[in-house]
């Protein structure tokens, strides 16, 4: 979504929303204007207490001296006009140019956040990063990425998606990861993991700020490729061939089959298969009992209708 078509749908919000309560910032940042309707005021308040602590990875991933200011967060049902206007998937967004962040609080159990904290960092990080850019355009997989990393730790499901992401046919370049994004709710997600990671693996490989200068060189209006060379003293398709190549199986797999995780899904999946070898065999093993019992039951109805019938002595197989 196009940034001017979104600062429209929020002026248009501003000016039809009715019944809209202000309420009061917590120590998170007293520039942090919270509106919200009558029904979202518990989630409202939730956000007021936000802190400095929890907003400290986005502020180091950013390179911010501090909290930003001026910011106004308004509290949406998934039933306003301006949600119908983005994807059911999206739990929010930010108009960086007006500071704005619009939050649909009914939609926050979605994937990449799971609470309206998180959600709220995640926000908070894509106006840190315009701040530090100077208001140039971050490609979307750096934006995305810093604001995911900022919000949470790496978790199993981002692992997970990870994994299922660069098994097969999938994202090559960090253009396809941006492209993602204005798929469906799968290829999103898809998007928001695999950037995760490579933000997570430009940490790694470089070091704990090397975002922070790359919005800094994007800042002095250098293009992305150039500014991604002078920071790092690579190419960004060597960064690319790196991540999206060598390290899908480093960086996912072998952490992974090496956990305790993975170590209780075998032992689970052991018991499981244990489980199933044992129904199979009580199966037989009935299916055995029954065709002995309908043998007996044969035999002993052909012995009562011999006795019916005859007072000859009965056949020595009867016997």
């Amino acid at each position: 979504m196009a940034g001017r078509w979104r600062a429209v749908c929020v002026m248009v919000l501003l000016l039809t929303a009715p019944g809209r309560a202000a309420v009061a910032a917590g120590q998170a940042s007293a520039a942090v204007g919270i509106e919200a309707p009558e029904r979202f005021q518990n989630e409202a308040r939730r956000i007021a207490r936000i802190d400095e602590e929890q907003l400290a990875p986005a502020l180091r991933l950013t390179g911010r001296p501090g909290l930003p200011r001026g910011i106004r967060v308004l509290l949406v049902g998934s039933d306003s006009p301006v949600a119908a206007e983005v994807p059911s998937w999206a739990s929010g967004f930010t108009v960086a140019e007006s500071r704005t962040i619009v939050l649909f609080p009914d939609r926050v159990a979605s994937y990449p956040v799971r609470s309206m904290e998180a959600l709220v960092v995640h926000e908070i990080a894509h106006i840190l990063v315009a701040d530090a850019a100077g208001g140039r355009t971050v490609p979307r997989w750096l934006n995305e990425g810093i604001a995911t990393v900022a919000a949470r730790e790496w978790s199993l499901e981002d692992r997970a998606r990870y994994a299922a992401a660069v098994v097969g046919q999938g994202p090559t370049s960090t253009r396809d990861l941006d492209r993602g994004f204005e798929g469906n709710a799968a290829t999103a997600a898809r998007s928001y993991a695999l950037s995760a990671a490579a933000v997570r693996f430009l940490l790694a490989r470089y070091d704990e700020g090397v975002t922070a200068r790359l919005l800094q060189a994007l800042a002095g209006d250098l293009p992305f490729g150039e500014a991604f060379v002078q920071v790092t003293g690579d190419p960004l398709a060597r960064f690319e061939e790196a991540f999206f190549e060598d390290e899908a199986f480093w960086y996912t797999w072998v952490p992974f089959l090496t956990s305790s995780v993975a170590l209780w899904m075998a032992i689970t999946l052991l018991a499981l298969v244990a489980i199933r070898r044992r129904r199979e065999r009580s199966r037989m093993l009935r299916e055995s009992w029954e065709r002995e019992e309908q043998a007996a039951v044969a035999v002993m109805r052909d012995h009562l209708r011999w006795r019916a019938t005859s007072s000859a002595e009965p056949p020595e197989w009867i016997n």
